[in-house]
């Protein structure tokens, strides 16, 4: 008997290499299977133990990339459609901080540095957006969303903002736009939202892009920080208003992790698409200087495409939930 408790707590430990939730699942029956094909064996064989590896090692793979099945899309759609409005408000920090700039000098230069922002309409777009996905009116938001991702493109064509600085340097925010809308029009919506998170971690991550903005607000002034070599920001804006920035972006991610939900992978590969901006951000910040238009849309928009899609965060295909949009 002793014996082949020694044997079980091997095989056990063995075992401990598969995901916690398989061991939950199928632990006592693979280890029965183990102990039944034991024979007179007091320690687990040579083949056993790479073929229990092998098995571990093969299904944390398939769960990086989504393979397994095991991760409902809806859901993290749905926690993106309660939860993405609110981190897209942070994108209008910089366009915030030109207006208290506005009320504290009161100059007619601050207020031309307000009035020639021609996307300050889609920010406000956005507050409603998030009111109305707080309000669980998943149609309304949704046309929103798109309104307020898409609406801005044909602006450079107008001759009202740059393509530059329209497409590349909001890279960031109009990719978690497009993420967000899509997530409003496919998935079950921010009610299927709220009952996966939660009120209290919506107010959570509502703190923590509230004081990610102030951060920023009290440092560079924007997210976006596209071609700009840190030596040199880090030089002109000094030390201390660098780390302010650096811990606005680390707020945003955090924020986003502990609301969407740290413990299930639907809300890892929520707060994933969360932190979309964060990481066109720091994309932003390795890409060359000099790099042209090709090469910036690659890095800001490809990579995190494909990042998304090689961890199975976006669905590799996207059904309409029966009965469409409610």
């Amino acid at each position: 008997m002793s014996e082949t408790n020694d044997l079980a707590d091997r095989y056990r430990k063995l075992l401990g290499w598969y995901p916690r939730d398989h061991r939950e699942r199928h632990g006592e029956e693979m280890l029965g299977v183990l102990l039944a094909g034991a024979g007179d064996r007091t320690q687990p064989s040579r083949k056993e133990t790479v073929d229990v590896l092998r098995g571990a090692l093969r299904l944390h793979l398939r769960r990086v990339v989504g393979a397994d099945g095991g991760i409902a899309h809806r859901d993290v759609f749905a926690i993106v459609s309660l939860l993405g409005p609110i981190v897209m408000l942070a994108g209008a920090a910089q366009l915030l901080d030109r207006l208290v700039a506005w009320v504290r000098l009161g100059s007619a230069e601050s207020l031309a540095s307000v009035v020639e922002r021609p996307d300050a309409p889609f920010w406000a777009v956005w507050i409603v957006v998030a009111v109305l996905s707080l309000l669980r009116m998943r149609r309304s938001a949704a046309v929103g969303a798109w309104l307020g991702s898409v609406g801005l493109l044909p602006a450079p064509f107008f001759g009202i903002v740059t393509f530059y600085d329209d497409v590349f340097v909001n890279a960031g925010w109009l990719l978690l736009g497009v993420l967000v809308a899509a997530a409003l029009t496919f998935s079950p919506g921010p009610a299927r939202g709220w009952e996966l998170v939660g009120g209290r971690r919506v107010l959570m991550l509502a703190a923590a892009v509230a004081a990610s903005v102030v951060l920023v607000m009290g440092s560079l002034g924007t997210y976006n920080v596209l071609y700009y070599p840190m030596s040199r920001v880090t030089e002109v804006v000094g030390g201390v208003r660098m780390t302010a920035w650096c811990l606005a972006l680390v707020l945003l991610v955090a924020g986003a992790l502990m609301a969407a939900g740290a413990r299930t992978r639907e809300g890892r590969r929520a707060a994933l698409v969360l932190a979309v901006p964060v990481v066109v951000t720091l994309l932003m910040v390795l890409t060359p200087r000099n790099a042209d238009y090709l090469v910036g849309g690659a890095v800001c928009y490809g990579v995190p495409i494909v990042v998304l899609l090689g961890l199975g965060t976006v669905p590799r295909r996207v059904t309409r939930p029966s009965g469409g949009m409610a």
